[in-house]
């Protein structure tokens, strides 16, 4: 198995991902990545733009469903899909550099990432997460 990845796994009425990377940044990047892919997002080739946003310090599940749900306002609001990420903790929040670009198609909208059996769970090869998405 590759050190990160994402990949859609079956679920009854929503659609999940399942997250993997060497280490919780690592997951946070292709949780991104996994749920661009799952929304079909397709952005504008150039005109790379920065962002920066904080997360507040807490479980590494409600900071991922926090990351996300921001990464779905920005989508939706702002017709914006982040691509590089540059994570610093900070005592009381996680400050999120990133770029992106202006997307230029979606095929699916994903309402909430929820807390559905998510669990971030540390094993000998890294960290992953199965992520229940509400579309």
């Amino acid at each position: 198995m590759a050190l990160h990845g994402y990949e859609e796994v079956d679920h009854t009425a929503d659609i999940a991902l399942r997250v993997w990377g060497e280490d919780f940044p690592a997951l946070l990047r292709q949780a991104a990545y996994g749920l661009y892919h799952l929304m079909g997002i397709a952005t504008v080739t150039g005109g790379c733009m920065d962002k920066v946003f904080t997360i507040p310090q807490d479980t590494n599940e409600t900071i991922l469903v926090d990351f996300l749900a921001e990464l779905l306002y920005l989508a939706e609001e702002e017709g914006l899909a982040l691509d590089g990420f540059l994570f610093e903790k900070g005592d009381n929040d996680i400050s999120v550099r990133a770029t992106g670009r202006v997307i230029s198609a979606q095929e699916r909208h994903i309402k909430a990432v929820t807390f559905h059996d998510l669990t971030v769970e540390s094993t000998t090869k890294g960290v992953t997460a199965t992520i229940t998405f509400d579309v």
